[in-house]
């Protein structure tokens, strides 16, 4: 009895210590898993404390660059007061001036006068002189009419005397006949000989008179004359003279009028400079109070540098001494887990600069990192460039971490950014993510094949590199945190090996991909030392529910239908920055199209919330314009509310109630229940509901996107646009100016290119924020879209797991997933 006692006790020992050493392993393995995550957490916290560090000297020197640049504005600010009341001063003389202006002028005004008043005197003084010499050249012309009848008295007083002579003439020679008896008779006719000699001489003097009289008439007449047309010229100067002084009245007048508003003028300038230096004062004090405020600013900067180096320090001891208290922890080697997900097919290459798919877009966003990166809320952070800053010019400057290194094991350079944007720009690599470069400054020469040296990006040492823009580009930098543009290495290109730099390296299986963990990843070595990536689209939500999956995508309805309210099951979900819309192929002849009532008619016809609650599970939500809301808030975007009635009525004002027009509406030639063509017939019904008539135009599932297919053989099309950032500029552009790949229904507007040119030069974000609202709703009130829903995904894990999720473009970051399970 006794023995079998004995017995019992040694089977409860032997069973006592096996499930002792059962719990010593797992203890173990725990203490190996917790020892493997608080490396991992401590490297990553010292990387995190050196990227603040940076910012932390970064931040100091801008601080010092604000407080030398307000006390130079204070400075100017004083200069600037002094020459306001300098000006001041000048103004007061001005006015003084003015004064003295005025009163000459009001003088001159009274001299114009009297010299109006004189002048007029003068034009009748010469009036009258003009009117007594037209009267003495009446007189003179009848002195020389009568001196004429002269001159005839004086020809007969001469033909008198000639023929008296010749009488006496013939009576002296009849005289002498005569003998003594007519000697008597001849000294009559010799005296009346002497007489008419005497005649003819006093004629002789009188012509010769009158001669004289004539030439002294003729000479009072050219006289007279030169004084008429004196006299005319001086009535004509006198009028001259008195329109001058009439012009200087009048201009006199005009100036006391303009001297008055001067004196207002400088009046209000006096008190607006007066202002003026008061708000100069106010400014002044203002600066200095900056100053103030960024020298403590600038001093609790350096308390934080100060802290963060102690930090440093600390961190660096930390790890030491993490290193050191793992060592002596014992606990079994740790191989670490290995973590299963499927991302179903669709990948292209797995070449980050050509790759187009979203399939491929997951795994290389995992495998490559860029010269920038974005975190999950959208926003900038460091990656191979610890920081950065402008310059003039639109000049970037980036300083590269020391000791980054590709998967190979070899550091990151300068010249490996610049080559890798060389590659990407180069023609023969056909990159369809070019436009991301293109603002650099050489971009365009290099995509035409021009140059292979990309001018704009200079390489100013190891770790240092600058980049021009041929213009100011306030997005410029979230094209350079994208995938597309991640930097690789180019040593075995040629054996067709891309070689990146991220936090796992990619390994091709025959039915999966490995993602394996690079240990000397600049952000720290992953969690997880490998994911392993299913390819297939089967059972997904099955297989993750018996734990063939540690966690999966959510991207359709009936995912989160199988797996929601299941035990053990964590699900998030995230809005992406993207929308899904209905384009209208603004190419079309159809009246439905042409009229932009229309197309609004259409907007409020289609019940959006129906179909996400129907097609989407509640995976989205209504969208009001092209942007999201997690790229650009508008609280006072309206948009398109569902309403068939007002629809209805928008049709027959526009007169196209009940028409006989077909409305053609894309689809897919492939199974019905994909979910574009399922949204295609959700639109058909809704618009049949209304009154408009619908057929479904089926192409190739390869062409549906392809814009002459579009343009050539449909009305209305299904698109979803995913933003590469959150810059409303990645989103307006491609799909809203003409020429872009992505603007598939041919939209144009003028004042929307000349507004996105003007918002991409914008620095200050809640002004260039502002521009992007009024381009938005500038295309909404146009309709080129019916603005259907921003899309969300989901991640669903087993409660095992933390740190699953997704960034605002729905990429995975599996480096930030922590296992808490023990194997």
């Amino acid at each position: 009895m006794l023995w079998f006692k004995k017995t019992d006790t040694v089977t409860e020992f032997q069973s006592a210590y096996q499930q002792s050493s059962i719990a010593d392993t797992r203890k173990g393995k725990q203490i190996a898993l917790l020892k493997h995550n608080q490396k991992c957490a401590v490297e990553r916290i010292r990387n995190k404390i050196e990227e603040s560090g940076a910012t932390a000297d970064h931040l100091i020197q801008s601080t010092t660059a604000i407080t030398e640049s307000a006390e130079l504005q204070m400075k100017a600010i004083e200069k600037v007061v002094d020459e306001l009341n300098n000006y001041s001063a000048l103004a007061q003389q001005l006015f003084a001036g003015t004064e003295n202006s005025q009163q000459i002028s009001q003088r001159t005004l009274r001299v114009a006068q009297d010299g109006t008043s004189a002048a007029e005197s003068s034009i009748n003084a010469i009036s009258q002189i003009i009117n007594s010499v037209e009267a003495a050249k009446s007189v003179v012309a009848a002195l020389e009419t009568k001196s004429t009848h002269i001159n005839q008295l004086l020809s007969v007083i001469k033909d008198i005397a000639a023929s008296t002579n010749l009488l006496s003439l013939n009576a002296s020679i009849e005289a002498a006949r005569a003998g003594d008896a007519g000697r008597g008779f001849a000294v009559v006719a010799q005296e009346v000989k002497k007489l008419a000699q005497r005649s003819l001489d006093s004629v002789g003097y009188i012509s010769k008179t009158v001669a004289e009289i004539n030439t002294s008439i003729d000479e009072t007449l050219l006289a007279m004359n030169e004084i008429d047309a004196k006299a005319k010229l001086g009535t004509e100067i006198a009028n001259e003279t008195e329109q001058v002084f009439i012009t200087i009245i009048e201009a006199v007048q005009q100036s006391d009028s303009i001297f008055n508003e001067i004196r207002g003028a400088i009046s209000g300038q006096s008190a607006s400079l007066e202002r003026v230096s008061d708000s100069a004062h106010v400014m002044g004090a203002s600066f200095r109070e900056l100053v103030s405020i960024a020298e403590v600013a600038s001093l609790y900067t350096q308390f934080l540098r100060t802290a963060l180096y102690s930090l440093t320090e600390a961190s660096g001891e930390l790890k030491k001494n993490t290193a050191q208290m793992l060592e002596r922890v014992e606990s079994p080697s740790f191989h670490g887990h290995v973590l299963h997900t499927s991302i179903g097919g669709g990948f292209d290459v797995l070449n980050p600069l050509i790759s187009r798919s979203f399939t491929s877009a997951q795994i290389l966003s995992n495998v490559h990192a860029s010269l920038l990166a974005i975190n999950a809320e959208g926003n900038l952070c460091p990656a191979i460039a610890k920081s950065w800053h402008l310059t003039e010019n639109n000049t970037w400057i980036f300083n590269l971490r020391r000791g980054a290194k590709f998967h190979n094991g070899r550091e990151i350079t300068a010249e490996d950014i610049k080559l890798t944007y060389q590659y990407l720009l180069h023609p023969v690599t056909n990159s369809p993510h070019k436009w991301n470069l293109k603002h650099i400054e050489g971009a365009q020469e290099c995509m035409e094949g021009k140059t292979t040296n990309l001018s704009g990006v200079q390489v100013l040492d190891k770790y240092r590199l600058s980049i021009r823009l041929i213009s100011p580009y306030s997005g410029f930098l979230f094209n350079l945190g994208q995938v597309t543009t991640s930097i690789i290495a180019f040593e075995d290109m040629a054996k067709g090996k891309i070689i990146g730099c991220g936090p796992y390296r990619l390994v091709e299986g025959d039915k999966e991909l490995i993602l394996k963990a690079f240990p000397e990843y600049f952000n720290g070595e992953p969690y997880v030392p490998e994911i392993r990536l299913g390819l297939t689209n089967h059972n997904v939500s099955e297989d993750f529910i018996a734990g063939k999956y540690d966690f999966i995508l959510i991207h359709h309805k009936g995912i989160l239908e199988n797996i929601k309210n299941k035990p053990g099951v964590n699900i998030s979900t995230l809005s992406i920055a993207g929308v899904v819309y209905a384009g209208f192929n603004l190419i079309s002849q159809s009246p439905y199209i042409r009229n932009p009532l229309a197309r609004k008619a259409i907007n409020h016809a289609v019940n959006k919330k129906r179909l996400i609650q129907d097609l989407l599970g509640g995976l989205g939500t209504e969208a009001k314009g092209p942007l999201p809301q997690n790229i650009l808030e508008d609280t006072q975007l309206i948009g398109y509310e569902y309403n068939p009635h007002k629809a209805k009525d928008m049709l027959i004002k526009c007169g196209l109630a009940n028409s006989k027009e077909k409305l053609r509406i894309l689809c897919r030639q492939e199974a019905e229940t994909t979910v574009n063509n399922l949204f295609s017939k959700f639109i058909m019904q809704d618009l049949q509901a209304i009154g408009i008539d619908c057929i479904l135009v089926p192409v190739d599932p390869s062409l549906d996107g392809d814009i002459k297919t579009i343009q050539s053989s449909c009305d209305i099309f299904v698109n979803k646009y995913t933003a590469d950032t959150v810059d409303p500029d990645n989103i307006l552009v491609p799909n809203f100016t003409q020429g872009e790949s992505a603007n598939r229904t041919g939209y144009y507007n003028e004042e929307v290119v000349r507004k996105l040119r003007k918002a991409s030069e914008i620095v200050n974000p809640s002004k260039r924020a502002e521009v992007y609202r009024e381009i938005q709703r500038i295309i909404v009130d146009e309709a080129p879209w019916i603005f259907l829903f921003y899309p969300q995904l989901g991640m669903a894990c087993h409660d095992d797991l933390s740190g699953v999720k997704l960034n605002l473009f729905g990429l995975p970051r599996y480096e930030d997933i922590v296992v808490n399970r023990i194997e």
